[in-house]
């Protein structure tokens, strides 16, 4: 069991890297129109994933891949237009999408070596309270070190926080759809993660929040 895990985790950091590295390279060239459609590729590969498993509630499937698509690129677009820096725009993305990925992974590291109390266990038996904290304590940690590197307001903390928790929501909500149709992955074109959909699911809710927060606090 331990090396089957071993296994399974260099494989998701594998494949993290493989998925990081042209957001990055996205983020560093700063191009609004390979964003764009970065995040459009990815919409619709989810979509596709969909409606191949047959999940329930297909309109409620696309409205929040969608949301998630739309939210992304009218944050860039927003940025630009206000006269902000490209690249702080971007990076300001960029550090919405890696706390979640943060969340995900000691979530999911804590959760496999430490796991004992399941929460939900009727959706996901992999959930567990000890997972969830870890993930937590991992996007505390990350605000944290922001707060006093980048000289953000404490209020980091709070945000990155309700976005892991968000992104905890995301997850079990496709978790919920995946088990009413007996899927376990949504696809194998990510070796270690499934599908698209699996990958970006605890983005779905995380991401476009947090933009909503971000324009809000910009335009206060």
């Amino acid at each position: 069991m331990e090396e089957g895990y071993k296994k399974n985790l260099l494989k998701r950091i594998i494949t993290s890297i493989v998925i990081i590295l042209p957001i990055v390279a996205t983020i560093l060239f700063a191009n609004i129109w390979i964003f764009s459609i970065l995040i459009s590729i990815i919409c619709l590969l989810a979509m596709i994933e969909w409606i191949k498993n047959k999940f329930n509630k297909i309109f409620l499937g696309f409205l929040l891949i969608l949301n998630f698509g739309f939210w992304s690129i009218y944050f860039i677009s927003l940025g630009i237009s206000k006269g902000f820096n490209e690249f702080e725009v971007y990076f300001q993305y960029g550090l919405i999408i890696f706390n979640t990925a943060l969340f995900d992974t000691f979530a999911f590291i804590i959760g496999s070596k430490f796991g004992e109390t399941y929460i939900v266990k009727k959706i996901s038996p992999n959930k567990t309270l000890e997972g969830l904290v870890g993930g937590l304590l991992a996007s505390l940690f990350f605000s944290i070190l922001l707060m006093y590197t980048q000289d953000y307001s404490y209020l980091i903390v709070i945000y990155f926080i309700l976005g892991g928790f968000f992104a905890f929501i995301g997850d079990l909500l496709i978790s919920y759809f995946k088990r009413l149709s007996g899927t376990k992955d949504t696809g194998a074109i990510l070796p270690g993660h499934g599908g698209i959909l699996d990958r970006i699911d605890s983005h779905l809710l995380a991401t476009p929040l947090l933009i909503i927060i971000s324009i809000v606090m910009f335009t206060i």
